[in-house]
């Protein structure tokens, strides 16, 4: 009887620390994933219409991610202007939007804060800038569904596909990590 208590008893321990070592190679194993907070540098071009004008638009950009859900989306945007005649002229913003954002998945939800979203003109306003600041003002508080492509320590990358089918991609890296 004792003989079989001793054999049980050893083929208990091992079993238990067979155990043991599953679950500590399982969790060494395990990659941690990384979190969208921190703070970020971009930059971004984009183009569109609006009263007869083509935009075409460089932002360079930082943004913050706090833990709370709230961002800060801080760029200077330089805006190239064609009118219809083909003329051309530059606008230069300082654009500010404290933000919203949340993660579901894959999928990344943001949102600017009306109330405190500033956009102004550098060097001067005129009547084409304030119809810009008031088109991107007005719809700074909609809540936008961007598809989170890549999140890791280096980089955060999510794209959006607008009504007409067109994509478009934004690429942030993360402080610390531009000269990588």
């Amino acid at each position: 009887m004792e003989k079989n208590v001793a054999y049980c008893g050893r083929h208990l321990w091992a079993a238990v620390m067979a155990g043991l070592v599953l679950v500590l190679c399982g969790c060494a194993g395990r990659q941690t994933v990384p979190s969208v907070e921190g703070t970020y540098t971009y930059k971004h071009a984009f183009s569109y219409d609006l009263d007869g004008h083509h935009f075409d638009v460089d932002e360079t950009g930082t943004m913050n991610f706090c833990a709370d859900g709230t961002a800060l989306d801080s760029a200077r945007q330089v805006y190239r202007v064609k009118n219809a005649v083909g003329d051309t002229s530059t606008l230069v913003f300082t654009y500010v939007s404290p933000s919203r954002w949340r993660l579901e998945g894959e999928d990344l939800y943001f949102a600017g804060i009306k109330d405190l979203f500033r956009m102004t003109t550098v060097g001067g306003a005129d009547t084409l800038a304030q119809r810009i600041v008031d088109v991107v003002g007005g719809s700074i508080d909609y809540e936008y569904r961007f598809h989170l492509d890549t999140l890791s320590d280096e980089r955060l990358q999510w794209s959006f596909t607008y009504r007409d089918g067109h994509s478009d991609t934004w690429v942030f890296v993360r402080d610390g990590n531009a000269a990588k």
